[in-house]
């Protein structure tokens, strides 16, 4: 059964003092208005029911709307219909002490948002991953992490688990420099075994995304197609001998470099430092090296091939939020981009200021008119007269 997003309530959530949307079971839904109407922000709030900071990777206090009071809290809550077949109320939002995000599944309180991914898996494309191929390796690696646990919910729990151990060794590291240490042993025998598992979770996603690349260019896609690996000494390891001994070197290889870590106050080894790599396969080239447009299509290539993966292999497709993809792509990879979303077994989210640009779409996608605070369902052609 498909991943369905039936209605949306915002409450004091950035531009929304309060908005109530009815998505009435559609496969699609489609914003369109002008710059600054706070369409993205719609997809934020949908991107708040998984676990993190959503797609604007932003601080708590900045989603609370300008308008809200000193006691106002945002809120984020939906009805949704899993892929399981499950009715379901999920709910988030800024805690009484403005201190984290609190999370209701079902009417109750979840003890941490890992728990989100038992339910609701999400993934989307961003203008600002524009330039995902030309910076650092950071926001990669979280994004092709976030392809991981929409297929594997248990990676985000041990990506989350890792982080924690590895800031509580570097604690040690840099103030308990003469403590036991033994202590630094037991988080290091555990980081190794947390990052071989992630590695290991990370290696399966790219093997079975390579097929479904593949499968794209059997039909003849008019996007880049991807060439996609990992550059990263667990990942690399892993592949070559047993995980047990691979646990027992990079367990060394942190021993070794306390030291290191201590006098710079940042961890040299460990899965927090790999890489995802895309060269564009037909060129062989590098994608930070491709034009804007290729690397565009590159990206888009991917997360289509993740959706068809997903389908494939898990019998539904994440929910997929695209901001403003439509408009960067020429006319026949948008309708490419079109029918292929049109043919999966999921949910899309589109947002766009010229509503033109859709009409493909308008016997099969539900529109929203974004203006003045709010965003009102019409047809197509009113959309467009508009």
């Amino acid at each position: 059964m498909p991943l369905l997003l039936q209605k949306l309530n915002l409450t004091h959530f950035r531009s929304y003092d309060a908005l109530r949307l009815d998505f009435a079971a559609a496969r699609m839904a489609v914003f369109t208005g002008p710059n600054g109407a706070g369409k993205t922000n719609i997809l934020e709030a949908i991107s708040l029911l998984i676990p993190g900071r959503g797609l604007r990777g932003a601080d708590l206090l900045e989603m609370k709307s300008r308008t809200a009071g000193p006691e106002d809290l945002w809120a984020v809550s939906a009805e949704v219909e899993t892929a399981s077949g499950e009715q379901l109320r999920i709910g988030t939002g800024l805690d009484r002490d403005y201190k984290r995000r609190v999370v209701r599944i079902g009417g109750k309180d979840a003890k941490a948002q890992n728990e989100l991914t038992a339910h609701v898996s999400c993934v989307w494309l961003t203008p600002q991953m524009d330039r995902l191929f030309l910076e650092g390796a950071s926001a990669r690696r979280k994004f092709f992490d976030r392809l991981v646990y929409a297929f594997e919910p248990a990676h985000v729990t041990r990506l989350n688990h890792y982080d924690a151990t590895l800031r509580e060794r570097m604690k040690i590291l840099v103030e308990h420099r003469h403590s036991d240490p033994r202590w630094l042993d037991a988080l290091e025998t555990q980081l190794a075994a947390d990052a071989v598992s992630i590695a290991a979770s990370r290696l399966n996603l790219l093997s079975r995304l390579a097929h479904y690349v593949a499968q794209l260019g059997e039909g003849r896609s008019v996007f880049p197609l991807p060439y996609i690996s990992l550059s990263g000494w667990t990942e690399t390891e892993i592949q070559q001998r047993p995980a047990l001994a691979v646990e027992d070197a990079l367990k060394e290889r942190f021993r070794q470099s306390r030291g290191l870590d201590a006098h710079s106050g940042k961890s040299h080894e460990g899965i927090h430092r790999s890489d995802f790599l895309v060269r564009y396969g037909v060129k062989d080239m590098p994608a930070d090296q491709c034009s804007t447009g290729e690397q565009k299509g590159l990206l888009t290539a991917i997360v289509l091939a993740h959706a068809l993966m997903m389908q494939g292999e898990k019998g539904f497709v994440p929910l997929l939020l695209l901001d403003e993809v439509a408009a960067h792509l020429d006319d026949a990879r948008r309708d490419e981009l079109f029918a292929i979303l049109s043919a999966l077994n999921g949910q899309v989210f589109l947002t766009g200021t010229d509503p033109g640009i859709f009409s493909a779409l308008k016997n099969m996608a539900r529109f929203f008119a974004v203006e003045g605070a709010g965003a009102t369902p019409r047809a197509m052609l009113d959309v467009v007269a508009k």
